[in-house]
């Protein structure tokens, strides 16, 4: 993604210049050629929104990045301190550069965190009080330069690469102007005359060092201050221990500029290089800092002895101006590895039938809710195929097709749109909104919406490659807005979300002066990427597919190195050495100078812990690995326990449990009667039957008995009657005048139907009246679920309260009050 070679060379050398780059990115990978380069042409049009890039990009034109580290240089005042190049901390503002290096972190009982910490200004001398007086001079997919100038000619260029324990600033022509934002210099001296310097205030101790040029600094109060006309280098580098001062002074002279990132894919590997260019110094000599997600894919790295501690844990040294990286690739895309167990087979079969007989067309008010229904419905077609129940395929996908149809018509609300300042596929209706589809017009979330969008798109082409092609150019867009590999796109910034240093997606955008990043859902953002990979099958495109394979890899990694956590782990590698912040098992939202096991909307812990594992899709075999889900369960277990709350976050864990014990999870499913909208009781009992079991996985005991019975009470040997306010109590001792009970499967357990009066029965949430047949239609009121016992009799269970029914003394009224198995009743069911 880097701008122009030539830039590179000639912003350093004459800076201010009046050259105006194309805009076109012609260096720095990952791909030299697009998986497209069509102009945007959708139903809602072109627009801008209402925070468009700021003068950082005044030589340029778009398509600029927007969910960049750096992200808060571009847009409002480009002035929110930004956390990287980490180990650093650095804002954009008129005097200057703002750096520091936090020494500050701590666990309050929720949260890590490390503070922002604002240590120096660096500038120059006679900079306008504006914005406009500092620009992008290049990036790429990791780096980025910028340069500071003012009127007399005089400038101040940098290049903030993460990972370099040192902040680099060439100056040409200037008065160089260093000033402490921490309290009084309480130390300053030169190690080596105009070589080499030691400077100390209130932020701790920084080595200055001067790689070309002939620098003089003089202290002026809180400020270090050069005569004017200087033309060199200098670097900064926080001294955190003086064991390794040795260390930096002996790869000091070595400064990136830039990074190119390639990759390569053999098989089911692939194989990252990355190559730092170098604009002084011997390449070899190199120093770039590794995060533990780089250490257990680096190949034969050079280590040397420098560590900082941050928010991702312990950055180390490594040598050299060249990574390489090696991944493990998925190898799912439609199916789940394994097939449906067949003991689960009957119950899957049926719970499909009814959830596609029972699908809806999909009406979009937003991207985000109407996808994760989209999503939900490909789903089905999918698991109608895999168990060989082909006609329901056709169905669903019509159904898709209809859902889908309203993004490609003009005229309605929501619209699908081309934002201009900074170049997107937005909803349009968010122009100027952030609280419209959760800030997607202002690029929040985009791989979160468009994964399901791309999800079920593909689902759509794997079953017709002629609908696909005729929505090519529409859906190559969405792909391209989220997952462009190459910088010679000219639309679409690279891989938008992803992070490549930091190992995983933001989901931030430019929101409120695109302040600080974090994400939430890794769940979410590995759906965004498995979509892709869907979309890219299903339209038979190897550079598409080989790509989504690598950032896929990349944002599972990433989830489970910075989002699972693990309480028993004795790994040195691991990112919280802080074992009372492992013990909450799971991250909730990870930001760039904090990470927590809570939320922006949610304070439950099966919230947090379901919104790394939802949505709920054959991809799971690999993110819900053994040990951070035994965690979870045990960590959630109060709530889940309770029936206040609701099934929906509830549905997804048991289900990923299975990846521990599938019987278990099919019985922890058998409580559930409520999914969500981006789960079914289809793909829950499909994912949980299509993990390794050494024996059966469904239970014969749950399945729904279905006909036309009478209901005999074991105890009393009285029948089941309906009075004529549709109550049921056990009140006859002739089974002639026994009720007859239509019962029925349905997802999730059983409807009973009363034929005297065509009602279905339905049960109070509280358990304090008898049931009645009293309802024209099923809902979750009118859900049961009846157990068989080893002597042929059935316990009943209301899935209203999850209470068992019980035949009331005296009355014989049937009510759902039983809070155990034992307390139940127990019912004879008789066929007739």
């Amino acid at each position: 993604m880097k701008v122009s070679v030539i830039c590179i060379a000639l912003c350093f050398a004459v800076g201010g210049s009046a050259i105006k780059p194309t805009g076109m990115r012609v260096l720095g990978g990952p791909r030299d050629d697009p998986i497209g380069t069509s102009p945007p042409n959708f139903p809602g049009g072109q627009i801008a929104n209402d925070a468009p890039p700021g003068p950082f990009f005044q030589d340029f034109r778009p398509p600029f990045p927007t969910d960049a580290w750096w992200s808060g240089f571009t847009v409002g005042n480009q002035d929110a301190t930004v956390a990287g190049p980490f180990p650093f901390q650095v804002a954009t503002t008129a005097n200057g550069l703002v750096l520091g290096l936090s020494d500050h972190r701590d666990f309050d009982g929720t949260s890590i965190h490390v503070n922002t910490q604002q240590d120096w200004t660096v500038g120059i001398a006679d900079l306008p009080a504006d914005n406009s007086h500092r620009k992008a001079t290049s990036w790429d997919t990791q780096t980025v330069c910028l340069q500071y100038f003012n009127n007399g000619g005089s400038t101040m260029d940098t290049c903030l690469v993460p990972g370099s324990p040192y902040l680099s600033f060439k100056f040409n022509n200037a008065a160089v102007i260093l000033t402490s934002n921490k309290d009084a210099i309480t130390s300053f001296q030169w190690v080596t005359p105009g070589t080499k310097a030691k400077v100390t205030h209130g932020g701790g101790t920084y080595i200055i060092y001067v790689t070309s040029g002939n620098l003089e600094l003089n202290q002026d109060g809180n400020r270090l201050v050069s005569p004017p006309g200087f033309s060199g280098t200098i670097r900064l580098a926080k001294l955190k221990d003086g064991a390794q001062e040795s260390v930096l002074d002996q790869h000091s002279t070595a400064i990136p500029s830039g990074l190119d990132m390639r990759y390569n894919v053999a098989g089911d590997v692939a194989t990252q290089t990355w190559t730092w260019s170098v604009s002084e110094g011997n390449a070899g000599d190199l120093l770039i800092l590794s995060w533990p997600h780089h250490r257990r894919a680096l190949q034969n790295p050079n280590y040397v002895g420098v560590e900082y501690l941050t928010l991702k844990g312990m950055m180390k040294g490594i040598r050299g101006d060249k990574w390489e990286m090696r991944h493990e690739l998925p190898t799912i895309t439609w199916f789940s590895p394994n097939a449906p167990h067949p003991s689960c087979l009957n119950e899957l079969k049926k719970t499909l039938e009814v959830e596609v007989n029972n699908l809806e067309v999909m009406i979009p008010g937003d991207f985000y809710f109407w996808g994760g229904a989209f999503g939900r419905a490909s789903r089905l077609a999918l698991i109608a195929e895999h168990i060989g129940e082909n006609g329901l395929v056709n169905r669903v996908v019509d159904i898709l097709k209809q859902s889908i149809d309203y993004w490609f018509q003009s005229g309605r609300t929501p619209s699908a749109a081309f934002e201009t300042g900074w170049g997107g596929f937005i909803n349009k209706e968010g122009w100027n909104n952030t609280w419209v589809d959760f800030g997607n017009a202002y690029y929040n979330d985009h791989h979160f919406h468009y994964g399901y969008l791309l999800q079920g798109a593909g689902t759509i082409g794997k079953y017709d490659q002629g609908w696909l092609n005729e929505h090519m150019d529409f859906m190559i867009h969405v792909a391209r807005n989220v997952g462009n590999p190459s910088p010679n796109d000219p639309h679409y910034a690279v891989t938008r979300h992803m992070d490549f240093f930091a190992g995983h997606s933001w989901a931030s955008g430019i929101a409120n002066g695109a302040g600080p990043r974090d994400q939430e859902s890794s769940g979410e953002a590995i759906n965004g990427y498995y979509g892709l990979l869907l979309f890219a099958t299903a339209a038979n495109n190897q550079a598409l597919i080989d790509w989504s394979r690598l950032v896929l890899a990349m944002e599972l990694a990433g989830a489970r190195e910075y989002w699972h956590l693990y309480p028993r782990s004795n790994d040195p590698e691991q990112p919280y050495p802080e074992q009372a912040f492992r013990d909450l098992t799971t991250v909730g939202n990870v930001m760039d100078t904090q990470a927590g096991a809570w939320l922006f909307w949610g304070a439950e812990r099966i919230q947090i812990a379901a919104i790394q594992i939802l949505p709920l899709t054959p991809i799971g075999y690999y993110t819900y690995d053994r040990e951070w889900m035994e965690g979870v369960l045990d960590y959630c277990k109060q709530e889940l326990d309770d029936p206040k709350f609701g099934d929906d976050f509830k549905s997804v864990i048991y289900a990923a449990y299975a990846k521990v014990d599938p019987v278990r999870a099919y019985e922890f499913s058998t409580q559930l009667f409520s999914w969500g909208s981006g789960n079914s009781a289809s793909n829950q009992l499909y994912f949980v039957s299509t993990q390794q079991s050494g024996g059966d996985i469904c239970s014969a005991a749950n399945q729904t008995p279905e006909g036309t019975f009478t209901v005999q009470d074991a105890a009393t040997g009285q029948f089941v009657t309906v009075a004529g306010d549709g109550h049921l109590a056990a009140t006859t001792g002739s089974d002639a005048e026994g009720e007859r009970f239509l019962l029925a499967f349905t997802p999730g357990g059983a409807t009973i139907k009363a034929s005297s009066n065509n009602k279905f029965v339905t049960a109070g949430p509280d358990g304090n009246s008898a049931l009645s047949a009293s309802r024209d239609v099923a809902q979750s009121y009118e859900i049961f679920r009846w157990k068989a016992n080893g002597d042929g009799t059935y316990v009943l269970t209301a899935m209203v309260n999850r209470m068992f029914v019980t035949t009331q003394g005296g009355s014989g009224d049937m009510i759902n009050n039983a809070g155990n198995e034992g307390q139940a009743s127990r019912y004879r069911l008789t066929q007739v």
